[in-house]
């Protein structure tokens, strides 16, 4: 059987990698690296990347609640960022088993069989894998278009995506990250002016860092409301990607949560059982 052996955090900033070299000494590296430790003692097989799409794969003719890439390769970025370019590897069998999975648990996935992936995806596995030499599963969780899925139904999903990896019928280690901003205004009519972005609800996304630190997600979920997140921001929806990923570890406390003060409104958190 397959083995659940770790989940993590982070943020997923297009500018990182051309800013901050993996091996700087800026807090962003050396949190990335701090997280890395982690799953690098997991020793994965296989990552499932829990993301959402910023309307480079899908677009709004076609936008997906909830996504599954299973192929055997991909490639990105496909959005013009400074990320490097990456070709990746899909664990095919894996996809299938969590697809074929969520539709039996009433989780109606979009199969996305041709696709390339755009910074979300891209930016965590640059800084937290060797050259992306693991497989990987790309699910997609829209962060933007209204209306969001909602916070208990993403909740659901990560309990479901945990059902899945332990129940494959194959000698498997599994990880799991979720990426995505707390509280983030882009462009939108909450940035300060002068500037490109702005933090709209730093006290959110505080709240949010020490309910994870605390292991109580039952409670963060209920307050993850549409209301709230449009609050925090036009990418504050990207909390659902944490959702799903703590649907994974339930009310485990992390093993590694960065000082939120070090990292805006951003969180980097990692869980590890074997």
């Amino acid at each position: 059987m397959a083995e659940l052996v770790a989940a993590v955090g982070v943020p997923h900033s297009p500018h990182y990698p051309n800013q901050f070299p993996k091996d700087g000494d800026h807090h962003t590296p050396k949190t990335f690296r701090a997280v890395k430790a982690e799953l690098d003692k997991a020793r994965p097989d296989a990552i499932v990347v829990i993301a959402n799409d910023h309307f480079n794969t899908f677009f709004l003719n076609n936008f997906p609640t909830f996504a599954i890439g299973v192929a055997d390769n991909s490639y990105g970025p496909n959005d013009y960022t400074s990320v490097p370019h990456y070709d990746l590897a899909v664990h095919a069998g894996l996809a299938w088993h969590v697809h074929r999975s969520g539709i039996g648990a009433g989780f109606d996935f979009a199969l996305v069989q041709e696709f390339s992936v755009d910074h979300a995806m891209l930016v965590p596995l640059h800084y937290l894998t060797d050259g992306v030499t693991a497989p990987v599963v790309p699910l997609w969780v829209n962060a933007f278009v209204k209306p969001l899925p909602a916070a208990r139904r993403c909740y659901e999903l990560g309990k479901m995506l945990k059902a899945a990896i332990v129940n494959l019928p194959q000698s498997l280690r599994v990880a799991v990250v979720a990426t995505g901003s707390f509280s983030l205004e882009i462009a939108g009519p909450l940035v300060d002016p002068g500037s490109r972005y702005s933090v709209p609800d730093m006290a959110w996304s505080r709240h949010l860092h020490r309910r994870i630190g605390s292991g109580e997600i039952d409670a963060l979920v209920e307050e993850a409301t549409p209301e709230q997140m449009q609050k925090a921001g036009n990418i504050g929806g990207e909390l659902l990607n944490w959702i799903v990923m703590l649907g994974v570890v339930g009310n485990s406390k992390p093993c590694y949560l960065a000082d939120h003060e070090d990292t805006e409104a951003h969180a980097y958190a990692a869980w590890r059982w074997n």
